[in-house]
């Protein structure tokens, strides 16, 4: 009896099992393999537009950005094998995610997000207090307002406009705000906006409103994948030109330098002579150790900037630097043929260009070529720290 109901169980159990896999994980099975579904996936037509209507607001959801030569992807010189690492976050990435910089008389917010991120935020914002909004160029990132009068001032009428860029490190966005104001009630005609703010301090007024509320919230307002290319390119990039690596600055002349030679103090780069007229620095550089985390490191305070000095001036390097084309087509560093100056440190940077179009060369301190490797690695940190 024992026997016949253990071999009654035994087969139940045999044939729940046969159909619990067709069941669970056979072809027709509820938990079937279904990775090759999309192939069966039927095609529709794209979206049309009717006749007579714009179609120009439409865009893709996913643009694809097109492959260049940047980001040091193409190898420097025919010899190396060697793929380049990929480039660090930048220092400021995680620190403050809102800011407010300023150069001169300019001043701009700049956020540690993607353009894409902040383009609905202010949208978001400027809904919120009523400012209404005239026109939105999400392909330029510009936001203009209509025509407003403030409370306390009825003599004038004003407006604004948003410009969202690209910051200078990777995923940055910067914001820039600028103010007009016209006598009376009633502005005539298509005002042309002006290079600088009509009242500084009405721009200062919406620069430090906006740069609050983004900083207080950073959930409002979601992403916009269209707007994530909005802006333009980068104002920084590391490329190779004639199979050397540069880094390419698009920023105006007073920025590009002074953001240059901030990052040129940081990081184990100091600055030994400099010639800012002429866009040349000499530089020297020594890594940094990392701090000491043991257990008498917090007793004491240690100065980790040290004091670095050059036996030659930078006008006396110069001297020997090639000029025109033959700076171009500099051979690659080799100083056991150099004569004069023979034991002279550090490295010249060299600025070149136009305003909002500037190539940096790092080089030797006769101006010969760094190997590539070595030129990657320190331009790589120089553009890790600029703002």
């Amino acid at each position: 009896m024992i026997k016949t109901i253990a071999l009654r169980g035994l087969l139940l159990l045999m044939v729940a099992q046969i159909v619990g896999c067709g069941v669970f994980w056979g072809d027709e099975a509820y938990f079937r393999n279904r990775e090759a579904d999309y192939q069966k996936a039927d095609k529709i037509e794209p979206l049309k537009v009717p006749e007579g209507m714009s179609d120009q607001s439409l865009g893709k959801l996913y643009p694809i950005p097109p492959i260049k030569e940047s980001e040091f992807d193409d190898q420097a010189g025919e010899q190396q094998s060697e793929v380049p690492r990929p480039l660090p976050l930048a220092t400021n990435l995680m620190q403050e995610n809102v800011k407010i910089q300023r150069l001169g008389d300019e001043r701009w917010i700049l956020m540690n997000v993607s353009p894409g991120e902040v383009w609905p935020r202010v949208r978001s914002f400027l809904n919120d207090n009523n400012v209404d909004v005239a026109s939105a160029d999400i392909g330029r990132g510009i936001i203009e307002s209509h025509w407003l009068q403030f409370k306390t001032d009825l003599s004038t009428t004003d407006r604004y406009r948003v410009q969202i860029d690209q910051g200078v490190q990777p995923e940055t966005s910067e914001i820039h705000i600028v103010h007009q104001s016209v006598p009376g009630s009633e502005p005539g005609g298509d005002l042309p906006w002006p290079m600088q703010s009509s009242s500084a301090e009405r721009e200062s007024w919406l620069l430090d409103e906006l740069a609050a509320a983004l900083a207080r919230d950073e959930t409002i307002g979601g992403t916009s994948l269209l707007a994530q290319a909005i802006g333009g390119e980068a104002k920084s990039a590391l490329v190779v030109e004639e199979k050397e690596p540069v880094m390419k600055i698009r920023l105006n002349e007073a920025r590009a330098k002074a953001t240059l030679f901030h990052s040129m103090k940081e990081d184990g780069f100091a600055v030994y002579d400099s010639a800012p007229d002429d866009g040349v620095y000499y530089l020297a550089y020594e890594p940094l150790e990392p701090e000491d985390d043991g257990w008498f490191s917090g007793w004491f305070e240690s100065d980790r900037k040290a004091v670095h000095t050059s036996p030659y001036t930078l006008a006396q390097l110069l001297t020997v630097v090639p000029q025109g084309d033959e700076f171009e087509r500099a051979p690659l560093s080799n100083r056991k043929n150099e004569k004069t100056f023979s034991d002279a440190p550090g490295y010249l940077l060299f600025i070149k260009g136009e305003s909002g179009d500037y190539t940096v060369h790092l080089r030797d301190p006769y101006g010969k070529r760094l190997d590539p490797r070595k030129a990657r690695e320190l331009l790589t940190l120089l553009r890790t720290n600029l703002i």
